[in-house]
């Protein structure tokens, strides 16, 4: 995959990636999107992380990732651990409760 300049995908695929980018609350998947379209607009690797400040090689694995994957290739892995125990219901009463208090 070095070895290739630019990743060139479908019209179909590139219209998905903008959506997703336009539509999801996921930033460090953007990001990533972001830059399978950077390098369909024929940025180099070297280019594209310079603008979206990150290694190469991050650039690299997620080219790789969209290759093999698609965007599902794009997306955070689970997180392991405990689950949390606040409900969203709770964080914003106390949001509110902070609000008030300030």
């Amino acid at each position: 995959m070095r070895t290739k300049k630019y990743l060139k995908i479908d019209k179909e695929t590139e219209l998905k990636l903008y959506n997703f980018i336009e539509t999801s609350n996921k930033p460090r998947a953007k990001k990533r999107a972001l830059a399978i379209v950077m390098s369909n607009n024929k940025n180099t690797v070297q280019e594209i992380a310079e603008k979206l400040n990150v290694n190469q090689d991050a650039v690299y694995d997620w080219l790789i990732k969209f290759t093999n994957h698609g965007i599902k290739g794009l997306m955070d892995k689970p997180i392991p651990g405990r689950p949390k125990k606040l409900k969203i219901e709770h964080k914003k009463d106390i949001k509110e409760v902070l609000k008030k208090s300030s």
